[in-house]
């Protein structure tokens, strides 16, 4: 669910006004650098224009001036040729130099005097935050069979999802538009209609009016009919009879996905101008994005936020995009995550040399917000499904064993040095032997991830949720204190024990214990999961469906 357009234009328009006001000061920067014709001096002098008009030549059609990059771009080139080549004319340099930077300030000068009579909204920093997004649930269904639709739609409704409906007939474009769901339902099966819908839908995607995901039922499970889902751009294809619960498996993965709490951005590029409007467009998308402006300090940035992408400017002061990639590919822990270059760099042979280096994909300067953020998103899931095979139990979807432990070493390193607190929580589902030998084993299992999928929908997106094996779970709650996790974990406690479980034996529940552990009363992840199992314990022990907080 992306900010309304007239928000994103209105932030964008506050961001253009700040970059207009800067102007004159960015023309003044230049005007300052001395030009020296004699010894190393002109060399640093060539360099400093070269970084100036680097930036200029990416801000400028970013903000919708190409006769700023324009001009920039031809001082840059000339910057970077003289600083290569090294000129035996120093001051015949310094002269041809001077004429690209005249040419420039003129420029600059002429739209700044052009803007002295436009009507441009007052930027005020206050104002260039994002609101938060209302999280949709909406889901369409299309297809012949209403009644199976029907009976989708209220199990979806079950798990806190709102189903509409809508007819394959002329006005199916218009009507997804406004519906703006969260995720689209297809039954393929429609006696020779679905080509047309999926063409509408495909068209839909193609000119960027409707990007939720698009999840396909079929009778049909041959390679032909894949394809037809494929070209609509389906990134699910489940065939009958389908079960509701892999779809709200799908569904919960699509919330995510399209909260704030699920792509996280690094975007590394020494314009802060720049970097604050590729920010703005991402945040506009639901997006975590964060930027840095001082490459070297990336390591450590990394550690700290763990980004799913990195979006990163190819030339920067103290190392290129290049290098900086190569460091971060050296770091096993980050070597995975996807590297983005974002520059005003046409030169393919470049290009290909910085992707060598470790990148995923190179996107030029100026680019559209639509591809933008299309390209981001593709990359981001790409990278979850990826990693999630990897380090989450099958089952759930939630973290598994090993990884938990490593998340939550994590957690308490970045406690330890922001001074914040921290908790961890294990749960168990209570007499889960006694479920599955009277309800059976499968039934055991929609047990087990009724209580994933509650933990998922509950906690936040930066909470850790692990299954630890069997019935047994664990959640890492940051920066929260003992007594307020009491407070989140007894609420689902309470709803996970409202919720009727149905079987051949009979409807029945099911509840949970729980025991919590706090840092820094604890001071080590392995402290931290002794005690909350000791608490655990003793909320089994004193007669179960409770929490405890630990009391060593």
């Amino acid at each position: 669910m992306t900010n309304p357009p007239d928000d994103i234009e209105d932030k964008l328009a506050l961001l253009r006004r700040v970059y207009t006001d800067q102007l004159p000061a960015k023309a003044a920067e230049i005007a300052a650098v001395s030009a020296v014709t004699d010894g190393d001096g002109a060399n640093e002098y060539f360099q400093k224009l070269e970084g100036l008009s680097h930036k200029l030549a990416g801000s400028g059609a970013t903000y919708g001036f190409p006769e700023i990059s324009d001009a920039a771009k031809v001082l840059e080139l000339c910057c970077s040729s003289f600083v290569a080549s090294a000129p035996g004319d120093k001051a015949e340099a310094v002269s041809e130099v001077q004429g690209h930077v005249d040419v420039l300030q003129g420029v600059i000068a002429g739209i700044a005097a052009g803007l002295e009579d436009t009507a441009l909204p007052e930027a005020d920093a206050e104002d260039l935050g994002m609101d938060a997004d209302v999280e949709n649930r909406t889901v369409t269904l299309i297809g012949k069979d209403h009644d199976a639709l029907q009976r989708i739609g209220d199990e979806l409704g079950g798990f806190d999802f709102k189903a509409s409906y809508l007819k394959a007939d002329d006005g199916l474009a218009d009507a997804l538009i406004d519906a703006d769901p969260l995720g689209i339902i297809f039954d393929l099966d429609m006696d020779g209609a679905e080509d047309s819908i999926l063409e509408i839908l495909g068209a839909l995607h193609d000119d960027s009016r409707l990007l939720c995901p698009l999840i396909v039922l079929s009778e049909k499970d041959d390679i032909q009919t894949r394809l037809k889902a494929a070209r609509a751009y389906s990134e699910y294809f489940l065939g009958h009879p389908v079960l509701t619960t892999d779809i709200v498996d799908i569904l919960d993965q699509m919330v995510i996905s399209s909260t704030g709490e699920d792509f996280r951005i690094l975007i590394v590029d020494d314009d802060s101008s720049t970097a604050r409007y590729t920010q703005t467009i991402l945040q506009s998308a639901g997006m975590i994005a964060e930027f840095i402006t001082e490459p070297l300090k990336i390591m450590e940035t990394l550690e700290d936020y763990s980004p799913e992408l990195i979006l990163m400017d190819l030339y920067m002061p103290d190392c290129n995009g290049q290098e900086l990639a190569a460091v971060v590919r050296q770091e096993e822990s980050f070597s995975g995550v996807p590297i983005v270059f974002l520059s005003g760099e046409a030169d393919v042979d470049k290009q290909l040399v910085a992707m060598r280096a470790g990148g995923d994909d190179f996107l030029t300067k100026p680019i559209k917000s639509n591809h933008l953020i299309s390209s981001i998103s593709m990359r981001v899931r790409r990278f979850r499904m990826l990693r999630s095979q990897m380090v989450r139990d099958s089952m759930t979807g939630l973290l598994n064993h090993t990884t938990t432990h490593e998340f939550l070493d994590k957690e308490v390193a970045r406690a330890h040095r922001g001074k914040s607190s921290l908790t961890v929580a294990a749960l168990d589902i209570d007499h889960f032997k006694a479920v599955n030998d009277t309800h059976g084993h499968a039934i055991g299992d929609v047990v087990i991830k009724s209580l994933s999928r509650l933990l998922k929908q509950r906690l936040r997106g930066t909470d850790i949720i692990g299954r630890m094996g069997g019935e047994e779970f664990a959640a890492v709650l940051a920066d929260t204190t003992a007594e307020q996790a009491f407070g989140i974990l007894d609420k689902i406690r309470q709803d996970f024990a409202a919720i009727t479980h149905k079987s051949d034996a009979g409807n029945f529940s099911v509840t949970l214990s729980c025991g919590i552990a706090e840092y820094p009363k604890h001071q080590t992840s392995s402290e931290l999961l002794e005690e909350s199992d000791k608490a655990l314990y003793e909320a089994k022990h004193g007669g179960r469906n409770r929490i405890v907080l630990d009391k060593n």
